[in-house]
């Protein structure tokens, strides 16, 4: 009985390498998005969606690409519509076996129509904060904001998505 303690700790331990040892692989995405936008020519949101590949190296880092339609806005002095196509390093923090609390900082070329931001097109940089939590061992769902530069304004962007790992 001596060794029942630090054997069900070792046991305890190995299991937990074990279940992050299988957090890793190729993953797919998409969900519904709202980007609001509060700049003075415009201030308005909008209901748009997304659509990701990534690959999960370990429950720590992933790389993902994203297509995103950035919404439609009309105001006073200009319209606004664009799509992004984006690149980004996730780094995350696993709490537990079935969430993870993740930081995304990455680029994004964007194109749009009727544009108030400067430009037509340009690559400018993506940011934000997120939590994953896996519903199903290859099922689960995303919550994230994240920030996207477009030329001159700033687009917020909220995202519920669904992901299935392979």
């Amino acid at each position: 009985m001596k060794f029942a303690k630090p054997l069900v700790a070792a046991l305890f331990m190995f299991s937990t390498f074990n279940a992050l040892a299988d957090d890793r692989g190729l993953y797919v995405g998409g969900g519904l998005t709202r980007v609001e936008i509060d700049e003075h020519q415009i201030s308005d949101d909008d209901n748009a969606y997304k659509a990701f590949v990534g690959y999960r190296l370990n429950p720590y880092l992933a790389f993902e690409g994203a297509w995103v339609d950035l919404g439609q806005f009309d105001g006073d002095h200009g319209n606004f519509e664009g799509h992004s196509v984006q690149a980004a390093a996730h780094l995350g923090m696993p709490i537990g076996q079935r969430i993870r609390l993740f930081g995304s900082l990455g680029v994004h070329a964007w194109d749009a129509d009727h544009d108030i931001a400067g430009d037509s097109n340009d690559l400018d940089m993506t940011y934000g904060l997120g939590v994953e939590v896996d519903v199903l061992r290859n099922l689960g769902v995303r919550l994230e904001q994240e920030v996207l530069k477009v030329g001159d304004i700033d687009l917020d962007q909220t995202s519920a998505s669904v992901y299935f790992m392979f």
